[in-house]
């Protein structure tokens, strides 16, 4: 054997053993990239979790404050209201749903869309009502809307505890 046969025997055994050190490497690689792709969904669950508590806390001072409109309330229950005051909140909850219409839509559709239109259709109606019974009776509306879409962001929030 001559210096050359030695030489071409030792370059193939260094590029099989870097053949399967760069097959290792690979393959710890993609479980490395397998790994960061379920961190960053379980990252993304979170935020969005995040984003959805923060909208239940606006919505359930929503709900508070059309809550003098619900069914079974009296006259006497709105006195000393402001309907101003109330249809701010409801604005506060449509401006934080459109701010988080992305998210909304990916968890429920185009419903959110729907839900954001009808309560401010009732809204102008509730603002633009020429009587009493009138506003009351939008203000009910807005009431069951808001109590429907509580219940549907509690099954989300709670799908996402409980799975």
């Amino acid at each position: 054997m001559t210096w050359t046969d030695i030489v071409t025997w030792i370059g193939t055994g260094i590029t099989i053993i870097s053949m399967i050190v760069t097959m290792l490497q690979a393959r710890e690689a993609k479980s490395a990239a397998a790994h960061a792709e379920q961190m960053r969904g379980e990252i993304s669950d979170r935020n969005a979790h995040s984003q959805l508590s923060s909208l239940s806390g606006v919505l359930s001072a929503a709900i508070r404050a059309m809550d003098k409109y619900g069914p079974g309330t009296g006259s006497t229950a709105r006195r000393g209201c402001s309907p101003r005051s109330d249809a701010a909140h409801v604005r506060a909850l449509t401006g934080e749903m459109k701010r988080l219409r992305k998210l909304l839509s990916e968890r429920f559709g185009s419903e959110a869309d729907d839900l954001i239109n009808r309560i401010n259709d009732l809204l102008v109606q509730f603002a633009e009502a020429s009587s009493t019974a009138d506003r009351d009776k939008f203000g009910c509306d807005i009431y069951n809307e808001l109590v429907e879409f509580n219940g549907n962001i509690g099954n989300e929030l709670d799908g996402n505890i409980f799975g």
